[in-house]
């Protein structure tokens, strides 16, 4: 480190400038006015990948830096050495000896040096940094695309039954009035059969209308919702269900009845169509600081692994996605032959509103 040897300073100050550049974990590039590295510690060697040997005096900075980060570009190369002037801070891209690019926040301040007006610059890795905050857009983004469905599926189901639905009752109503007027068996006949073929519409578009967002679910709650669900969800494909709460006699943030509503809605589901079993327990338990809910069925099972490997399980991928929005957990264990669980666990807190969690780190 022969700069350091150059620097105008007591023996006690020298030392404590060397125990500083060799243990600092911040990459630190020592430059002469040219831009060729004089100096580097061994964070920098491990971030650039070169040894100090193989820097000093034969590297130049721009063999290093890919670009500087600009308002309008990601990467561009900002002559820093031509205008003999670089930005006191800034973000660039490191290229490796190995040929790795990866994106740094760097500082530079110019350092006394006899003669000559040497840089220091300092370099931190924002790979990880930037990682997570891609992941926090991800997940903001989701959130978003997750609670405008919720809401068009609202404003839709309020639609088909104030509006569709009452209109096909009234034609019911009608029909049933014209009904009493004394005509021959054919006009009977024909009459009959519009009256059927309209109530059979008015309790599709209620059962649409119902699928889309149940009124259950915001006007009395979790269980109750799920609970009238299950009862529809019997008649349609005759599977024995059982439903065992414990603690649940609160009311949830809305965002977390529609988040378990939404992942027992799809659980049961995927069960009907694949799991080939004819029984399914829902349990949902409150413990106070945390809402788990538990599906079960004693179906065929099928192996995790192969279903990812051949892209099919986006359903799974969506249920564990609404979890992780409220910072829970979602896992899900099967078995050939001995069927499938699906586990979901939600942080609360006393007034049943869901603790904003890192996903990330489950903190």
């Amino acid at each position: 480190m022969t700069w350091l040897e150059n620097i105008d300073a007591d023996k006690e100050t020298s030392s404590l400038l060397r125990s500083i550049f060799q243990h600092l974990t911040d990459a630190i590039l020592v430059l002469d006015q040219d831009g060729f590295v004089i100096g580097a510690n061994p964070a920098a060697e491990q971030l650039t990948e070169w040894s100090s040997q193989e820097m000093v005096g034969k590297i130049h900075f721009c063999q290093i830096c890919r670009g500087v980060a600009t308002c309008t570009a990601e990467a561009t190369c900002m002559d820093c050495f031509t205008k003999k002037m670089m930005a006191p801070s800034f973000e660039m891209k490191v290229l490796t000896k190995s040929g790795k690019e990866f994106p740094v926040a760097a500082s530079s301040t110019q350092l006394p040096h006899r003669s000559s007006a040497a840089l220091v610059v300092v370099l931190r890795d924002m790979s990880e940094q930037q990682k997570a905050e891609r992941e926090r857009n991800l997940l903001l983004m989701t959130n978003y695309v997750i609670q405008a469905q919720e809401e068009e599926r609202k404003r839709l189901s309020r639609e088909l039954h104030d509006g569709v639905g009452q209109a096909l009752y009234s034609i019911l109503v009608g029909l049933n009035v014209i009904n009493q007027v004394k005509m021959d068996e054919q006009m009977t006949n024909h009459l009959a059969t519009v009256q059927q073929m309209t109530a059979r519409a008015l309790e599709e578009v209620k059962s649409l209308a119902v699928e889309l967002r149940p009124s259950a679910l915001d006007d009395l709650g979790l269980v109750p919702a799920i609970r009238s669900y299950m009862k529809r969800f019997e008649q349609i494909f005759g599977i024995e269900l059982q439903l065992d709460s414990k603690g649940t006699r609160r009311r949830y943030a809305p965002v977390v009845e529609t988040t378990l509503y939404r992942i027992c809605q799809e659980a049961m589901t995927n069960a009907a169509k694949y799991a080939d079993t004819d029984k399914l327990t829902v349990s949902i338990h409150d413990s106070g600081d945390k809402i788990e809910m538990c599906i079960a069925d004693q179906g065929k099972g099928f192996r995790l692994d192969q279903v990812e490997a051949a892209g099919t399980g986006l359903g799974l991928y969506g249920m564990q996605e609404r979890a992780s929005l409220l910072g829970g957990q979602l896992t899900i264990t099967s078995e050939l032959a001995k069927g499938t669980t699906i586990l979901v666990s939600i942080p609360l807190d006393e007034k049943g509103e869901h603790i904003h969690v890192d996903p990330r780190t489950n903190r």
